[in-house]
C-alpha cells in the first residue's frame, strides 16, 4: 500500500533554527538561569526544608 504524500510533510516543511539562532538562545537561557541561581535561599525556605529534615529523622528512628 503507498503512503499519501499528505501523510508525511518533507523535511524541509519542518520549522528549524540556525545554529547561531540556537547558540544565542541558548546563551540568553544560561545568562538569565545563572541569575536564578545565584539568588539566596529565602530564609523561610530553609527553615522549612529543615522541618522537612527533622520529621524524616523522626520517622527513621522509629
Amino acid at each position: 500500500m503507498a503512503r499519501d504524500q499528505k501523510d508525511e510533510a518533507p523535511e524541509t516543511d519542518k520549522p528549524s533554527l540556525s545554529q547561531d539562532s540556537q547558540a544565542f538562545i541558548g546563551l540568553k537561557l544560561r545568562e538569565l538561569y545563572d541569575d536564578v541561581v545565584a539568588e539566596p535561599v529565602p530564609d523561610r525556605l530553609l527553615e522549612l526544608l529543615g522541618k522537612l529534615g527533622e520529621d524524616d529523622d523522626k520517622s527513621k528512628s522509629k
